[in-house]
């Protein structure tokens, strides 16, 4: 998803500043009415250091480090222990389909390199084993973090929303931040009625004060049935009922991890997290490819 630059009756006018690059192996779009607080070249230094403390492609990266000391109490930052709090918060809210702890499967599932340098990771053969509770893998104290040993964390499916959100309050009020296609929006967009946003569908969405994210089986695919989306309850790629959805939510964190939980759990993920007061609008695509919505609260305005 994109924050569009046009739209049915939706121009953004010459008064939009708007700013694009790669960080993540993505695309990132930047957009602010008027003047960004903090300036776009700062912002997208700001993403890159994240990229190198967060890329389990590096082994010099803080989050490479950290799985590398799995068995051990090993120091952390203070970004890396909000995000692994936010992983043990999510992991309860999303009734273990989203475990971050996730790595060793990944990687016995096939992919082991970059998607921007090689796009068919081989898949090895293996017999996956379910994924143990979060909790009962990775401790937290001040400052340092424990990983069970022959474990790692991947934050793929938590951090993008999340750093949307943080990019639109360093933006200013009224602004938007697309990473990867997990978009935030803040404020009342270039016209008073939202951000406009571009959905998979094509749909243009007026968007004020919510994130909106998709996660799905359709990219990052390689052999016959591997995909990036690890149901822990089996230790393998999913395969619910549910190939794609989008999530229109309180906060870009939110979309991008209950769109996750989704893909991962199924119908039954989708009827349970539809009745959270911070999820308002679910875009579900099944496996017979027939695109469904389901309304928790008004979509145009979270």
């Amino acid at each position: 998803m994109t924050v569009a630059s046009t739209a049915p009756t939706h121009h953004l006018p010459t008064t939009v500043r708007r700013h694009t690059c790669q960080v993540f192996t993505c695309d990132v779009t930047l957009a602010s009415q008027g003047p960004p607080a903090t300036p776009f070249t700062e912002v997208q230094r700001r993403l890159r250091a994240l990229d190198l403390m967060y890329s389990r492609f590096r082994a010099d990266s803080e989050l490479s480090q950290l799985n590398a000391a799995a068995g051990q109490w090993h120091p952390i930052s203070d970004d890396l222990h909000a995000m692994l709090r936010h992983a043990l918060t999510v992991a309860v809210a999303s009734a273990g389909l989203v475990n971050a702890a996730i790595l060793p499967r990944l990687l016995a599932a096939g992919y082991v390199r970059s998607w921007a340098t090689d796009t068919s990771p081989a898949a090895p053969p293996t017999t996956p084993t379910p994924v143990p509770p979060l909790a009962s893998l990775l401790e937290l104290r001040d400052h340092t973090a424990r990983l069970a040993p022959g474990y790692g964390v991947d934050v793929g499916a938590l951090a993008k929303g999340r750093w949307a959100d943080d990019v639109v309050t360093w933006l200013g009020p009224n602004s938007a931040a697309s990473i990867g296609g997990d978009v935030t929006c803040r404020g009342p967009g270039p016209d008073g009625d939202g951000w406009p946003v571009e959905l998979p569908n094509g749909e243009i969405l007026l968007v004020r004060d919510g994130g909106i994210a998709t996660s799905g089986t359709g990219k990052r695919r390689w052999g016959t049935d591997r995909h990036h989306l690890i149901d822990p309850g089996t230790g393998q790629p999913a395969s619910s009922d549910i190939t794609q959805t989008t999530v229109l939510a309180r906060t870009g964190a939110t979309a991008d991890w209950v769109a996750s939980a989704v893909v991962i759990g199924g119908s039954p993920a989708a009827d349970r997290l539809t009745t959270r007061p911070d999820v308002h609008h679910l875009w579900l695509t099944r496996m017979d490819n027939q695109p469904t919505g389901e309304r928790h609260d008004e979509p145009h305005q979270p």
